[in-house]
């Protein structure tokens, strides 16, 4: 279907957040015109026929003056503007112009490659450009292809007595190091390696787990920053099953404590024991509770690479704190609760909580809630968090409607709705900090999107479009500063993936 061209309000659709002002938190501080005078003078005969001679003289002298200047201008502002002009093109009014995007250039398509296209294989696949070299990782290899042609540069090599990749981070750091996860010989998922993504080369490689139950790939998280690699074993948070590594030699780090007087604050005499510890982004998140106490009361926020400390939330006497998931890590987004209590929960540099927003529900065996439905497709851009919402029940969206909201990250309120198709996703964002959609138009078209975070207004970027023989709509994407890559998903007559890069 082609994207619904219509943007709705619902703010007053979906219930207030409360706002968190009893929540303690503490944290660090935060032109002229000329003319010629005609004289007096009454001319005849041939004097009248010499001035009207003058005149045509004049007036084809002004218009060949006029033409030049407008030669002039043209050439001027079509260089200006990066495109040129040919000699027998005509400029349509905008009235009269065609909306239709244009189609994005393939640059190059790489060969196919068999890999898992459906199943727990297809929720490893990554992509990471980086430099001279663009990185693809499946659950069967990781490939290195130069960003120029396409070529194939490097097939990496697994650590000694590993196997398949089974997890990997969702980008390269800065420095074009990658961070991954192999399985073992009993079929887990625990052996973390560190990639140079220009070479393929194995940095350097630690066995997580020795000996105990495999470990299984669905519940890991791997990450990489520019000074620490970290690798979440477990899916729901158990620090004992949280790594941390430097990554120049893979030397391990410890889980990052408060300062010892916030310690002190919080939980005094050392009594501190960590109950959960997820990251996602560049914050790392821990629940504590003291020693000897059932209930988990400290939230506290670090710097994921440099492990400094950023704010500690104090909970309430006698109630227990908890995180589900962390959505975005600046600011630190958090879903907090269970069941139908489950909220978001946005929390200030302070670690003051500054707004509570119930999450929206939709489940058929109970009425659809209205709220935010943070996942996969959520971005923090701008002043806002885009993400899936459900609307109100009695604004009854079509079954083949994709809703996206903006909400404000300072006070939680929603600011705009749109509707897009059922198949939409995010790619990422580009460098004006747009996040950029990808769209099927139902003809075998992927139409990528550009999206204003502030008004929720969405603009033509170019189609690509969608090989006849793919398994599904859903592409695996990147951006560097020239180029978007897609991975596509093939599985006629195998299961392949085919990587394709396009001028932006």
């Amino acid at each position: 279907m082609t994207r619904t061209q219509c943007s709705r309000w619902y703010g007053s659709q979906e219930p207030a957040g409360a706002a968190g002002t009893s929540d303690q938190g503490t944290g660090r501080s935060a032109r002229s015109a000329s003319g010629r005078g005609g004289g007096d003078t009454e001319t005849t005969g041939a004097s009248r026929v010499a001035d009207g001679e003058g005149r045509i003289g004049l007036v084809a002298m002004v218009g060949v003056v006029l033409l030049a200047l407008l030669t002039v201008w043209v050439v001027v502002f079509s260089r200006e503007d990066g495109g040129t002009v040919e000699a027998d093109a005509t400029a349509l009014p905008a009235e009269t112009r065609s909306e239709t995007p244009r189609e994005l250039a393939e640059l190059w398509a790489a060969p196919a490659v068999l890999a898992p296209v459906r199943g727990a294989g297809a929720e490893l696949i990554r992509v990471w450009p980086h430099g001279e070299t663009v990185t693809v990782v499946t659950a069967a290899a990781v490939r290195g292809y130069l960003t120029v042609d396409g070529r194939e540069a490097w097939d990496a090599e697994p650590p000694p007595g590993a196997g398949e990749p089974c997890a990997a981070a969702p980008r390269a750091n800065a420095a074009g190091l990658g961070a991954l996860l192999y399985e073992t010989a009993d079929g887990g998922c625990s052996v973390l390696a560190v990639l140079d993504v220009a070479t393929g080369e194995i940095r350097w490689w630690r066995q997580l787990v020795a000996g105990g139950a495999p470990v299984d790939a669905g519940g890991v998280a791997v990450a990489v920053g520019e000074n620490t690699v970290s690798a979440g074993l477990d899916a729901d948070g158990a620090p004992d099953a949280f790594h941390r590594f430097a990554v120049a030699d893979g030397a391990p780090l410890p889980l990052p404590q408060p300062p010892p007087e916030q310690a002190d604050a919080g939980c005094p005499d050392g009594r501190r024991h960590p109950v959960t510890a997820r990251q996602r982004g560049n914050r790392l998140v821990v629940l504590s509770r003291c020693q000897n106490e059932s209930l988990a009361r400290e939230l506290s926020a670090y710097d994921a690479d440099t492990g400094e400390w950023e704010w500690t939330h104090i909970g309430e006497q006698d109630i227990a704190l908890d995180v589900d998931a962390v959505v975005a890590g600046d600011p630190v987004l958090l879903i907090q609760g269970t069941g139908p209590e489950r909220e978001l929960v946005a929390y200030a540099e302070s670690g003051q909580a500054l707004w509570h927003r119930p999450l929206g529900a939709t489940d058929e065996d109970a009425p659809a809630r209205p709220g935010p439905l943070p996942g996969e497709h959520s971005v923090v851009a701008g002043q806002l968090l885009v993400t899936r919402y459900q609307p109100a029940p009695d604004a009854e969206p079509p079954a083949d409607v994709w809703p996206l909201a903006g909400y404000e990250l300072a006070t939680g309120e929603q600011r705009w709705t749109i509707e897009l198709a059922v198949e939409t996703q995010l790619l990422g964002t580009d460098e004006a900090g747009r996040p950029l959609l990808a769209e099927p138009t139902g003809d075998d078209l992927l139409q990528v999107l550009a999206l204003d975070p502030a008004n929720g207004e969405t603009a033509p970027v170019g189609t690509v479009p969608l090989s006849p023989d793919r398994a599904y709509d859903r592409q695996y994407a990147a951006l560097d500063e020239n180029q978007l890559y897609l991975l596509t998903a093939m599985s006629a007559p195998t299961q392949k993936l085919r990587l394709h890069a396009y001028e932006r």
